[in-house]
């Protein structure tokens, strides 16, 4: 399959991904120590999850917007690298510590891993970036993830807030 192709089928993957931790993830904190993960509720993580999928999408098909198409290579290598590093942490190392299921490990396994590897490789054979420029490019990728994890989540947990004082007030 094409590089093209694979970039393209990566929002979309991405975006499965969430709905599988949307599916489950309120229960699941629940049942973990909080210092692992803090309970989220499905609004405020389903709000999360809504934006960093549209992000992924914005980026994705924005490419008329970079400068070069090198630009554009570093961002999806960027997006990719932090998919990638998503199903190891939190989700294949939460599986394993915690030995039970953890929402998003099934789709990051069997969807956004070989994806991504695709992606990775495929970027590092046509030389569009060198593997010094891949490994960076996905840990600053990865390390932009974590940030933005946190800022969606704050964000889905304010709008939750609203939501629940507003539904209170009317009742």
């Amino acid at each position: 399959m094409e590089l093209k192709t694979l970039i393209m089928l990566l929002p979309f993957a991405f975006t499965l991904h969430n709905f599988e931790e949307v599916l489950g993830m309120e229960k699941w904190t629940k049942s973990i120590p909080s210092y692992i993960h803090k309970p989220v509720t499905t609004r405020q993580f389903g709000i999360a999850v809504l934006l960093f999928s549209i992000l992924g999408f914005i980026i994705t098909y924005t490419k008329i917007y970079f400068q070069t198409e090198k630009d554009y290579y570093f961002v999806i290598t960027g997006f990719a690298g932090m998919i990638f590093l998503n199903v190891f942490l939190p989700h294949l190392l939460a599986t394993i510590l915690l030995r039970k299921y953890s929402p998003g490990i099934i789709t990051g396994l069997f969807i956004n891993l070989p994806l991504t590897v695709l992606i990775l490789n495929k970027m590092t054979h046509s030389q569009i970036l060198s593997v010094k420029q891949l490994i960076v490019t996905i840990v600053i990728g990865g390390l932009i993830g974590v940030f933005l994890a946190f800022t969606f989540l704050k964000i889905g947990k304010r709008i939750d807030e609203r939501y629940k004082k507003r539904t209170a007030n009317t009742v």
